[in-house]
């Protein structure tokens, strides 16, 4: 008992950091009505800053120079050619975060102030994958280890339970309610917080009475920032500091916050640290002998903030607050597919004609379109028709993959270079194939579930929180996978009816086989078809009606439980047939594959391709890293478009939630459109009327 007491106290530290970031998150959706999923990622920059001005003195702004030849944009700025004083460090941090907080006030969310919540939430994602890029490019990926401002010597036999406290986690639990009465005391008596509170109950209410609802998001949104930055700062010598790790941090200060839901500051510091200390908890138990070792203590680790988050979303999230503005702007248009028949033969063609006269480079570049493209079909269907905001549907993917790797495996190794051999039954490859992707639908509707109680913003917090257990609890798992499942998974030889369809070719051990390359041109092509199919049936109907109002489909007969979890299902089968192709075409397979940073980058692709249509999904593939735009790129640029390859989705994430939320594919059809009636207007005003060719006959007749 003594040692799960110590357990609990000893979660205090990583408590505190949940409180103190989910007690920014309440700031900000108080000011504006927004979830912030980038607030873990302005700790991340306020982290890096401070530590790269106490080691050599300078800092990055949070842009990179994309200016051709010798025209340079400012990014590092140089305070003292050695490491600066740590009251320096910290005051530049702060206004720096402050600085980016407001930059991302003015420039995303105040636009997408009359935006749906799918905009909103895209709008958020893309300044998380946007910082997230910065950070990678100017701070470089790998890991540092910072200097803390908290000491970290050991209490000595704290409270007598005969164990060293750390004294990190006691500060930090003191900071996290230090800052939570702060704030509420600003938010609860200052002139701005009763104004702040006026406009959050009613924003139109607030309108009417003088105030300016976006210059209190302003202000909240700065001081939700330096929040953030404090947490970063306070945090940053609690280990080692790398961007990712650090950015993940949103997902349980999303439980801190959803916890105090989204309104009470109080109740999100007593949640982030009730949060902290439960995870440790949990892992002190896994350690006793009787704990199940299906169950890793990580895993498990990670599953408790999604158990928690998914608990009160589906019991109490029909009670979370709902900001109303003066006015919204509708949702992205899903037409309705037109010349079908054209519109397969000729990419068909196209794509077939590529396959066989690409190069080795040319023809990997295609398949990862191609492969692409599919797990961007299962978002234009969960999210484009259905309207529900999906994250993990590269999760899924990804256990479709192990799943099928797993069945078909025997205990031989697949390659001489395989530490590990894999034991399974060695089911035939098409049978293991479709287990898989049951799995993946399996565990697409039990993520589905709460949207059954919940929708819209509330909906990606859950599928986004959900992405770190599926990794850790079950890609990782020995007991589900076998020993290799921590390190490189190898997958067996593809053998479809006597026809070998992996990618690596049995000659040369390039990955560029033709059988697999057609394989994948008959799975996309039926994909795309079965896509199609939906839309126009009265499946795809059923979905929109979904999506625009969820009341008057019910209304009308609709069952929209039934419908979501449909919905879900088709899109975690069409990311599972994704899953399987993309493992056979990679030979090995890692849990790092199927990040949440990588399912996101391809999310902003699809948004910015066109979630609502199938060319948007093709577009979307085509413009992914090691896809065939960037190839085409890197062969003209000197440096690598890769690297590049998330600051342009995060980019363009943004501007297309802004400028155009249709997408490219709609925007391009639509431009089309109007230069055909143009050239139609200009053909009948130079078309002679029927009195105008009677004169031109008389004339003639004249003549003769």
């Amino acid at each position: 008992m003594r040692e799960l007491v110590f357990a609990l106290l000893l979660g205090m530290g990583g408590g505190g950091v949940y409180a103190m970031l989910g007690t920014g998150i309440v700031t900000a959706y108080k000011g504006s009505g927004i979830i912030n999923f980038a607030h873990g990622a302005f700790a991340v920059y306020a982290a890096f800053a401070y530590d790269q001005l106490r080691t050599s003195g300078q800092f990055a702004l949070p842009w990179v120079d994309v200016l051709p030849g010798r025209l340079n944009l400012p990014v590092m700025v140089r305070l003292q050619h050695h490491g600066t004083s740590q009251l320096v460090a910290v005051t530049v941090s702060l206004v720096l975060v402050a600085f980016i907080g407001l930059l991302a006030h003015l420039l995303v969310f105040r636009p997408l102030r009359r935006a749906p919540a799918l905009g909103k939430v895209i709008g958020s994602l893309g300044v998380m994958l946007y910082l997230q890029a910065v950070v990678l490019l100017n701070y470089g990926s790998g890991a540092r280890a910072p200097q803390g401002l908290l000491p970290k010597e050991p209490i000595l036999n704290f409270l007598g339970l005969g164990k060293n406290m750390p004294r990190l986690d006691v500060y930090m639990a003191a900071a996290a309610v230090l800052m939570g009465a702060a704030v509420w005391a600003l938010l609860r008596f200052s002139r701005v917080g009763l104004a702040t509170r006026a406009a959050d109950e009613n924003e139109k209410g607030a309108v009417l009475l003088g105030l300016s609802p976006q210059l209190l998001a302003g202000l909240n949104w700065v001081l939700s920032a330096v929040l953030a930055g404090i947490a970063g700062l306070l945090w940053v010598g609690a280990g080692s500091l790398d961007a990712t790790g650090f950015t993940l941090l949103i997902v349980p200060a999303l439980g801190a916050a959803l916890i105090g839901r989204l309104t009470s500051i109080p109740l999100a510091t007593a949640g982030g640290l009730a949060l902290g200390m439960f995870q440790a908890g949990t892992v002190e138990v896994t350690q006793r002998s009787w704990w199940p070792r299906q169950l890793p203590p990580t895993g498990v680790r990670e599953a408790v903030p999604v158990m928690v988050i998914g608990c009160f979303l589906y019991f109490r999230g029909d009670r979370l607050p709902v900001r109303g503005t003066v006015a919204q702007r509708r949702l992205p248009r899903a037409p309705e597919p037109r010349h079908v028949i054209a519109g397969t033969i000729v990419p068909v063609v196209i794509v077939v004609f590529l396959a066989t006269s690409f190069t080795s480079n040319w023809a990997v570049a295609l398949t990862t379109s191609l492969l692409a493209t599919m797990l961007m079909l299962s978002w234009v269907v969960i999210t484009g028709y259905l309207g529900q905001i999906s994250l993990a549907q590269l999760s899924l993917a990804g256990i479709a993959a192990y799943t099928a790797a797993r069945l078909s495996a025997n205990v031989e190794k697949v390659s001489q270079f395989d530490l590990l051999s894999v034991r399974g039954p060695n089911l035939p490859d098409p049978i293991a194939a479709l287990l898989g992707v049951v799995a993946a639908v399996a565990l697409g509707l039990l993520i589905g579930l709460p949207a059954v109680r919940i929708r819209g913003v509330q909906l990606a917090v859950m599928t986004l929180a959900a992405v770190a257990p599926i990794s850790m609890l079950l890609m990782r798992n020995e007991w589900l996978f076998g020993a290799a499942a921590a390190s490189n998974y190898p997958i067996p030889r593809p053998t479809y009816f006597g026809v070998y369809v992996g990618a690596t070719d049995p000659q040369t051990s390039f990955t560029d086989y033709w059988a697999f390359t057609a394989f994948a041109i008959v799975a996309l092509l039926v994909l795309c078809l079965a896509v199609v199919g939906l839309r126009r049936g009265s499946t795809g109907r059923r979905f929109l009606a979904v999506r625009a109002n969820e009341r008057a489909a019910a209304a009308v007969g609709i069952n929209v439980a039934r419908t979501k979890l449909l919905g879900f299902g088709i899109a975690a089968a069409i990311a599972g047939v994704a899953g399987v192709l993309q493992s056979y075409r990679l030979g090995t397979i890692r849990p790092d594959s199927y990040s949440l940073f990588v399912g996101l980058a391809l999310f902003a692709f699809v948004y910015l391709g066109g979630i609502t249509t199938v060319y948007g999904a093709v577009i979307g593939g085509l413009l992914v890293g090691g896809g065939l735009i960037a190839e085409f790129i890197d062969i003209h640029t000197s440096t690598g478009f890769d690297d590049y390859i998330l600051l342009i989705g995060a980019v363009g994430l943004i501007l297309t939630a802004i400028l155009d939320p249709e997408g490219i594919a709609l925007a391009g059809a639509d431009a089309l459109q109007r230069m055909r009636a143009c050239l139609n207007r200009g053909r009948a005003a130079t078309r002679p009327t029927p009195s105008d060719e009677r004169a031109v006959v008389a004339a003639a007749a004249r003549s003769h």
